[in-house]
């Protein structure tokens, strides 16, 4: 898998992650529950023809508890903690944070 494949599935993991908190999806390990929850936002995303859904309910179910977790790697890939190197150039926290 290329790495911009790789990129895009872990853009569309952080996106799913953030509006199934945004939603408050309720928790789930079953890949299924997470997806029947998130399937109108894949429906509305650009990720829908792209990334298959089942892959990313799977990458959620597997997702730690508490803040500060990132998916890296693809499909094949995992949660990370994050740091200073993993966050988005817009991330909103630090001493650079804008505020609005």
């Amino acid at each position: 898998m290329s790495a911009s494949r790789r990129a895009l599935f872990d853009l569309a993991v952080a996106r799913a992650d953030a509006y199934a908190r945004r939603a408050r999806v309720p928790r789930a390990s079953d890949p299924a529950v997470i997806a029947r929850a998130l399937e109108a936002w894949h429906l509305k995303t650009r990720f829908a023809a792209r990334v298959p859904l089942p892959a990313v309910a799977a990458a959620l179910a597997k997702r730690p508890t508490g803040e500060g977790w990132v998916w890296q790697g693809g499909p094949e890939g995992g949660w990370h903690p994050a740091d200073e190197h993993t966050r988005s150039p817009g991330a909103t926290s630090g001493p650079r944070a804008r505020r609005g």
